[in-house]
């Protein structure tokens, strides 16, 4: 048998020079305790001890590795790119702070996807709730314009530590099934191994930064100083924010709407900012009015019907219920334009994780995987909308005769033309990802049964995506 895998090894090493990534040598063992990778471009010699079952890998500069423990198999596949992000206080083993940036160099190692380079960066944390946890998020912020793994150069990347996904890959669903479904300034993301000052951090999803231009909403330069993006959060806000919470509310229509201006700077001077921001709340406070009319004419004359659909569309897939509260909703609008959703983010606190209510409940936030059949927009024991911040706001826009009969429109074409699309896209990052989940699962046991965790979220998944098939109101 060993010999049949290293006539079979040999063949692979002989075929990788075609190949536009570099090849690496991946090593699994039977316990599941262990995992090794080694770049083909630096190894010379491999041998097997053939009455063990144990391999040795003599290197190119001299080096040598000998390896005690039996294989269960090995692989030579593509590695994940990898930041080496080193800031100059050395003594530094983590970003404490979402507000500070800490000054560092970033090493990129493109592994094949990307040439390697090296450059200044600034390093600080993000997130709300995700802060909290012990694999922080970061944010990426560069001087010039940089490429890392996503179609555009930006000045900001975001790096998302994925902590409660045992897949890693629950952001990457949303993001992806917006891209097939058309959905305007989706998000892209790659799979990246983080290393603080040597310490290795994780594995990570990087992506363009929320906001305008950054290779997110990319908007003519003419509009952005006549433009504006709000996000919509009740997670709070700092005191650097502009943050207001919208004048039309009443304790029966639940329109409570804490926003917060999102891009772009506001002005500087004091009188014409007062201006700038008092304009954009009205107009925002018309929009809701014209969403309580209940007038379908005049909400698509203030809301653009196309985002609206995709942007429900895939919170929809994802049963992502933070849109009730709100929770990371982003609207935006150009003066003299319509109002805009997008871009779609933070689905990692979705596919049913800790629902806010369950398929036949008036229930709150539940402590365990539940239904794909969950609600997207919960229904109360009345039969009525549940009285949230946002709940009512979208469950009025998704009732409209003009949402539900493009919603059904825009759902077919994918059922039935883009859902082997999609799978083939969910099945290919998978296979990019697992190098870099199995290097993961050695210091953070969640991480361990990879395929297991992937294959649960596929499936969970082509259930929902029945059950909006099927359901009278798509969910």
């Amino acid at each position: 048998m060993l010999r049949k895998l290293l006539a079979t090894l040999a063949i692979i090493i002989a075929s990788t020079s075609a190949r536009a990534q570099d090849p690496w040598l991946h090593l699994y063992y039977p316990d599941g305790s262990n995992y090794q990778a080694f770049d083909m471009n630096e190894v010379l010699e491999i041998n097997f001890d053939e009455l063990t079952g144990t391999m040795t890998i003599n290197g190119i500069n001299g080096a040598s590795k000998a390896f005690a423990k039996s294989l269960d198999h090995f692989e030579i596949n593509p590695n994940v790119a990898a930041l080496f992000i080193d800031t100059d206080n050395a003594d530094i083993t983590e970003i404490t702070s979402k507000v500070v940036y800490e000054d560092a160099t970033l090493t990129f190692k493109g592994r094949g996807l990307q040439p390697d380079y090296s450059e200044r960066v600034k390093i600080r944390g993000r997130g709300n709730s995700t802060w909290s946890y012990s694999k922080k998020p970061y944010r990426l912020k560069f001087t010039e314009k940089q490429r890392l793994l996503l179609p555009k150069k930006a000045k900001n990347f975001a790096l998302l530590a994925n902590y409660i996904d045992p897949s890693m890959m629950r952001n990457f669903v949303a993001f992806k099934f917006g891209q097939i479904i058309g959905m305007p300034w989706i998000n892209h993301c790659e799979p990246v191994d983080v290393y603080l000052n040597g310490i290795y951090k994780g594995s990570y999803m990087i992506t363009e930064k929320v906001g305008f231009n950054n290779g997110s909403v990319n908007l003519k330069a003419a509009d952005e100083p006549n433009s504006i993006m709000l996000e919509l959060d009740t997670n709070g806000h700092t005191d650097d924010d502009i943050y207001f919470e919208s004048n039309y509310y009443d304790s029966d229509n639940g329109y409570y709407f804490p926003v917060i201006v999102k891009d772009p700077e506001a002005p500087e001077d004091p009188d014409e900012k007062e201006t700038w921001i008092n304009g954009w709340i009205a107009d925002f406070d018309r929009f809701m009015e014209v969403v309580d009319s209940g007038s379908e004419d005049a909400i698509f004359e203030a809301c653009d019907l196309e985002s609206l659909v995709r942007f429900m569309m895939v919170f929809d897939i994802c049963c992502n219920q933070e849109i009730d509260h709100p929770k990371s909703v982003f609207v935006y609008k150009t003066r003299g334009g319509k109002w805009n959703f997008g871009p779609c983010w933070d689905f990692d606190w979705a596919f049913g994780y800790s629902p806010t209510y369950s398929k036949g409940s008036n229930g709150w936030w539940g402590q365990h995987y539940e239904s794909y059949e969950n609600p997207l927009l919960g229904l109360g024991g009345n039969g009525n909308p549940i009285d949230g911040h946002a709940g009512v706001f979208f469950y009025k826009l998704c009732r409209t005769e003009a949402f539900q009969k493009r919603f059904k429109e825009l759902w077919n074409e994918f059922y039935l033309n883009q859902i082997n699309e999609f799978w083939d896209e969910f099945d290919a990052y998978a296979e990019r990802l697992r190098p870099s989940a199995n290097l993961q699962g050695l210091t953070r046991s969640q991480y361990q049964k990879f395929d297991t965790n992937v294959e649960e979220l596929r499936q969970w998944v082509a259930n929902r995506f029945e059950y909006i098939n099927t359901d009278a109101n798509h969910g």
